[in-house]
C-alpha cells in the first residue's frame, strides 16, 4: 500500500508544478505528517524532490526528472507496457495511455503476445462485445442482450457483468441475472444485440455485491455437472487431437501405433457430439452406458441420409 501511494505522489507531482503538503495528504488520503514522511522516503532512494517553504511553498521535483529503477525496475515497467499493449487486440481502447507510460518508462512495449478473439472464418468477431463489456464492468452498468441458451431458448436477459472469462477455447460472461436474481455463466457465441442498458442506477438498484466464495468459483459451471469415467481407442491418425485435448498422462500409445486414453469428462449432452466430432478414427470402450448412447445417437444421424 504505501509503494503504491509513493507512486501516487511521485505521478502527481510530475503532472505539476509543486502541490501543497495539505492538497497532497488530501489526494494520497493520509496525514501532512505522512507526506514529509513520504518526502523523506523518496530522497533517501535518490528521488530529487525538495520542500519549499512559505506562503507559496510546497513540495516539487526537479523539472528533468523521469521515473527510473528507483520507483518501478526495469522489468516492471516492460510488464506494464507489454500487458496494456496487449489488450489493444482485443479491442480494448486505452487512448494514448501506452504512449505516455512508454514516454514516461523510455521504452517501447514488446508486443510478446497477440489474442485474436475472432475465428478464421471471421463471421463472429466478439471484438465490439468485449470492449462493451469492458467499460460496463468498470463502470457497474448495467447490460442487456438476447440468449440462446442450452434448451434452445432465445431470451432477453438483463445483467450485472462481473467477468470475462477465456476457458476451454471458449469466451464467457459471468454476471448478475437480475431476472432469475443469481449469478450465470453465460458463453459469448451465444449471445446477440449486446448493449450498455440506458436505465439509471435508480432504476436498476445498487449492484449486487459478489462474494469472494464465487468469485473463487468464477471459472466453474453454474449447474451441477456429473464426471464420468471414460475410456477411448484412437487410431493414430488422431494423435495431434488427442495432444491438444488430453494431458499426455492419459494417453497410452499401443504397439500397434493406436491410443489409448483413460480420462474423466462431464457426462452431459455436450459430450456425445463431442465424441462424435472424433468420427470413425475413435471407439468409446466404456463405460457401457456411454458406448450405447453413442450407438443410439449414430442410429439417429443414419436416419437423416
Amino acid at each position: 500500500m504505501k509503494s503504491n501511494r509513493l507512486f501516487q505522489m511521485i505521478y502527481l507531482l510530475m503532472n505539476h508544478k509543486q502541490i501543497s503538503a495539505p492538497a497532497l495528504a488530501e489526494q494520497l488520503d493520509v496525514s501532512v505528517r505522512t507526506v514529509y514522511r513520504y518526502v523523506d522516503d523518496l530522497s533517501s532512494a535518490g528521488v530529487p524532490i525538495y520542500v519549499l517553504q512559505g506562503r507559496n511553498g510546497g513540495i516539487a521535483l526537479l523539472p528533468e526528472y523521469k521515473i527510473n529503477n528507483t520507483i518501478v525496475n526495469k522489468k516492471e515497467q516492460t510488464t506494464i507496457l507489454a500487458a496494456l499493449n496487449g489488450l489493444k487486440n482485443l479491442g480494448v481502447d486505452n487512448g494514448d495511455t501506452v504512449e505516455k507510460l512508454s514516454a514516461l518508462f523510455h521504452q517501447q512495449p514488446v508486443a510478446w503476445i497477440a489474442i485474436d478473439p475472432s475465428t478464421w472464418s471471421d463471421q463472429r468477431n466478439p471484438k465490439n462485445d468485449l470492449a462493451k463489456l469492458r467499460d460496463a464492468i468498470l463502470h457497474s452498468q448495467l447490460i442487456t442482450f438476447n440468449y440462446l441458451n442450452a434448451k434452445n431458448e432465445y431470451l432477453s436477459r438483463e445483467v450485472f457483468p462481473y467477468q470475462v472469462i477465456f476457458k476451454d477455447k471458449a469466451w464467457y460472461l459471468r454476471g448478475y441475472a437480475v431476472e432469475r436474481h443469481a449469478e450465470r455463466l453465460f458463453k459469448l457465441s451465444r449471445i446477440d444485440h449486446l448493449r450498455l442498458s440506458t436505465k439509471q442506477p435508480s432504476d436498476t438498484g445498487k449492484r449486487p455485491w459478489v462474494k469472494d466464495e464465487t468469485a473463487k468459483q468464477s471459472t466453474q459451471q453454474t449447474t451441477s455437472v456429473t464426471e464420468t469415467a471414460v475410456q477411448l481407442h484412437a487410431d493414430p491418425e488422431l494423435k495431434y487431437r488427442l495432444f491438444e485435448t488430453f494431458p499426455t498422462d492419459q494417453i497410452i500409445q499401443q504397439d500397434d501405433g493406436s491410443y489409448l486414453i483413460n480420462t474423466q469428462m462431464n457426462d452431459d449432452d455436450w459430450l456425445i457430439t463431442y465424441l462424435l466430432s472424433f468420427g470413425s478414427h475413435l471407439k468409446v470402450l466404456a463405460p457401457s452406458s456411454l458406448k450405447q448412447r453413442m450407438k443410439t445417437e449414430i442410429k439417429k444421424c443414419l436416419t437423416q441420409y
